[in-house]
């Protein structure tokens, strides 16, 4: 399928020790292929995963640009087929349950740390009768 970009950018910085810590922005990958497509009324399930020093402060997971959720909290307040199963230092899952048309769509993870913002996108097909 199609490559993906990761854009980072990375510091060195050297103490009075012989220890070299590197800070760089998030490395952000979200499982699967980059277009994926789900039956619709099927649950669907996507794990951002991010490697991060210093660690990660915030992680969104955007629909179509929109901010759906925050770190483990559902941003989306009348829609109870969202939730944030999981959610550690370097990974989040996002489920959806009984897919719909509205569904489909850019999903995006933004991830941050001290040394800023990185992404990753996969694009949702809902595949079925409508």
């Amino acid at each position: 399928m199609g490559e993906r970009e990761i854009k980072w950018r990375s510091e060195i910085f050297h103490s009075n020790s012989n220890c070299v810590s590197i800070a760089d922005v998030p490395a952000v990958t979200i499982d699967g292929d980059s277009v994926q497509f789900i039956a619709r009324g099927s649950d669907m399930q996507l794990t951002c995963r991010y490697n991060a020093s210093p660690p990660v402060s915030n992680v969104n997971w955007k629909r179509n640009g929109t901010v759906i959720a925050i770190n483990a909290s559902v941003e989306i307040i009348n829609d109870s087929r969202i939730a944030i199963p999981h959610y550690n230092e370097s990974q989040i899952r996002l489920k959806i349950n009984k897919t719909t048309s509205q569904d489909a769509g850019n999903y995006t993870c933004d991830v941050t740390n001290g040394m800023g913002p990185s992404s990753d996108v996969t694009v949702i097909v809902v595949e079925g009768v409508f």
